[in-house]
């Protein structure tokens, strides 16, 4: 049986103004379902009138109160709020402000509709693998991706590397992508990289602009760890973990990459599809194009 959603956190898009009415909507619902709705402080600070609306002020690291988190963004939005809720038990839920709006599972037209299903218990959690960097200073969790580039324009990077213990050389690139199911529907496959269903569990290796004719996307297992050195004579390498930066190669330097133990919890509507996403939200052929 579905667990009970109560107390629902809420994250919104970095326009606040493009969320301002969802906001009242909810406090509606809240009202009618009897919810608490928990709003951390930095957005409270976008939402003037959150205290007015009936929404609870938190510190930013008392999300894990929630029974849910739902965010009221795009991608990027709901892609920080699983970042920030790694390890909490605390599942998210998206509706889609953003463009494609892969990560959501309601439509902004129709997302109250949808909260009412989903406080019904007719919901699903996907359990998403997550991918870390393991440097020097501490390891940095990613949900979608961890990458290495170039942190400047000119020049190429020269890049050994070597999986589960097996040397495979090097490659001179743009940069390298270790990315997880989730992740592969993003830098990875603007680099020519496979879509990978959310709940498997393996991680992709890809390059950005290789300089060979035979290289190919790899998929791992994720007990297999990436280890990858700075060959180059002059170039830097930024470690990159879901778009923020975390540290740099330099020559010489090497870095660890594998899959975290830890797990990203994506709500999903019941009966909701990975195959579906892709093909309304990725290929463009929706219900409406048919």
């Amino acid at each position: 049986m579905a667990k009970p959603l109560r107390c629902v956190a809420v994250l919104t898009h970095l326009l606040a103004d493009s969320t301002a009415a969802a906001l009242r909507e909810l406090a509606e619902v809240g009202a009618e379902y009897g919810l608490q709705l928990l709003l951390p402080t930095e957005e409270a600070a976008k939402h003037p009138l959150a205290d007015e609306l009936g929404y609870r002020r938190i510190g930013a690291r008392d999300l894990h109160m929630a029974d849910l988190c739902l965010v009221f963004g795009g991608d990027g939005s709901i892609l920080r709020a699983l970042g920030r809720l790694l390890g909490s038990g605390v599942p998210t839920l998206g509706v889609n402000f953003g463009n494609v709006g892969f990560l959501a599972s309601l439509p902004q037209e129709r997302w109250r509709d949808g909260l009412v299903e989903v406080l019904a218990g007719r919901y699903q959690v996907a359990e998403l693998l997550t991918v870390e960097a393991r440097l020097p200073d501490g390891c940095f969790a990613a949900v979608n991706d961890v990458v290495l580039s170039r942190p400047h324009r000119h020049g190429v990077l020269h890049l050994e590397y070597a999986i589960a213990g097996a040397s495979l050389g090097g490659m001179r690139c743009d940069g390298m992508i270790v990315a997880t199911p989730t992740g592969s529907t993003a830098y990875n496959l603007s680099c020519g990289g496979p879509l990978v269903v959310w709940d498997a569990s393996v991680l992709v290796l890809n390059f950005v602009a290789p300089h060979s004719l035979g290289f190919r996307p790899l998929i791992l297992r994720p007990e297999h760890v990436i280890e990858v050195c700075n060959a180059g004579d002059v170039s830097e390498a930024e470690v990159v973990v879901d778009g923020r930066v975390v540290g740099v190669l330099s020559q010489g330097d090497c870095l660890r990459i594998g899959a975290s133990p830890l797990r990203a919890l994506l709500l999903l509507q019941e009966g909701a599809s990975f195959y579906r996403n892709v093909e309304e939200k990725l290929f463009g052929f929706g219900a409406d194009a048919r």
